[in-house]
């Protein structure tokens, strides 16, 4: 996965543009450094190894009990 902080201002328009957000130019570069921020994160995320655990959820609604 390339490094997402490099994304340039005219990347961040097309990918933008793509999803039809119909932000302006002012609105992208306003954008840009939450998007980097949030980039930064999900890098992270991505970068944890879980190994081969499986990972569920599960509700009890009788939990804790009293």
């Amino acid at each position: 996965m390339p490094d997402q902080s490099e994304m340039s201002i005219d990347e961040l328009q097309q990918l933008c543009d793509r999803a039809d957000l119909g932000m302006s130019r002012e609105e992208v570069e306003a954008l840009k450094p939450v998007y980097d921020l949030y980039a930064a994160y999900a890098r992270q995320c991505h970068e944890i190894e879980f190994g081969a655990t499986e990972m569920i959820v599960e509700y009890h609604p009788d939990w804790p009990e009293e």
